[in-house]
């Protein structure tokens, strides 16, 4: 019962915690299996088919302290409740190990007749307390926050949750802000737990970043802190798609592809009363995916040819200096 217990928890803890006055979300990826592992050293305690010989003891007994103070000390997971039940119970299995398998005066191990036999009384207390810290384990793990997160269309649950960046094409993943690359990987994450509006935020965020860069770029220079506005971006970078005067213009296509997010996804999260599908979230992870890389391309071109003009510039992607106190907030177009 306890092993089968064991195997209905999954290897996904989503936590949430304050830190420096704001929720920090903080994802674990656990390996459950080490539970499994654990339950089958202790009951290999009972079941050696030895009858209590103490040779044959020796290594169940060190299996099982090595895997129950692992878990004590929190792997794969934390204990709270049952933390007490499982130290009692590797306290009980060290005594015993010491006074059958190390010599008290040299502290040393000691030689084994191969007839000694345990003290039927005392396998029993281990077996009394392998049951104690089941119980007390099995009520922990039933409140414990672990989650099925179940496959998101074409999308693998661990790349959602632990590489969502790696949508981009490597070629391009030095040329898109990091800041960029960090709010997809939690939009990847908040879509691998069904959070449909939060994913689609930090999506619409990702974009931004990125059409920050891509604004820049074409204007030479930084945008002004009240300047940094997704309709003001959209509007500046149209008047330069029709200025013939420029060798290297913004892509029609691409400004086009922005509107129509803005229009179809951006503008209406502005109101409380809107929210996200999981399924619109999935859509729009795919059309996030390819517009960043559109505007990403074009980055890489220009620079590539050398037409960089003066000023500062968002292309590199490490410079991201004003993303922290970035204003997302930007006014619905008329």
């Amino acid at each position: 019962m306890f092993v089968r217990s064991l195997c209905k928890k999954f290897r996904a803890i989503f936590i949430q915690q304050e830190l420096k006055g704001e929720i920090k979300q903080v994802m674990q990826h656990l390996n459950l299996y080490r539970l499994y592992e654990l339950a089958t050293k202790l009951h290999g305690l009972f079941s050696t088919g030895t009858g209590g010989r103490v040779s044959d003891m020796f290594a169940p007994l060190t299996e099982a302290q090595a895997a129950l103070d692992a878990l004590i000390k929190g792997d794969p997971i934390a204990l709270e409740t049952s933390k007490t039940e499982a130290n009692n119970l590797l306290s009980k299995i060290g005594d015993l190990f010491n006074k059958y398998f190390i010599d008290q005066s040299t502290k040393q191990l000691k030689a084994l007749e191969s007839e000694d036999r345990f003290n039927q009384h005392e396998l029993s207390m281990i077996q009394s307390l392998v049951e104690k810290f089941e119980h007390a384990l099995a009520a922990e793990l039933n409140r414990a926050p672990t989650y099925i997160a179940e496959k998101c269309g074409i999308y693998s649950t661990s790349d959602l949750i632990e590489n969502a960046y790696q949508v981009f094409p490597v070629s391009l993943q030095g040329t898109i802000a990091k800041s960029a690359q960090k709010e997809f990987n939690t939009a990847g994450r908040a879509i691998a737990f069904g959070l449909g509006t939060a994913a689609a935020i930090h999506l619409l965020r990702a974009i931004e970043i990125v059409l920050r860069q891509y604004y820049e770029m074409f204007s030479g220079s930084a945008a002004a802190k009240n300047e940094r506005n997704y309709a003001i971006y959209l509007k500046k970078l149209a008047l330069m798609a029709e200025d013939e005067s420029l060798s290297v213009r913004p892509d029609k296509r691409v400004l086009q592809m922005l509107a129509q997010i803005k229009d179809h996804y951006r503008n209406p999260l502005t109101t409380p009363e809107s929210c996200i599908s999981l399924e619109q979230a999935t859509s729009l992870f795919g059309l996030a995916s390819a517009i960043i890389s559109l505007m990403a391309e074009q980055i890489q071109g220009k620079k590539s040819s050398g037409s960089k003009r003066d000023g500062k510039s968002a292309l590199n992607s490490d410079s991201d200096e004003d993303d922290e106190s970035y204003d997302f907030k930007a006014a619905k177009s008329a």
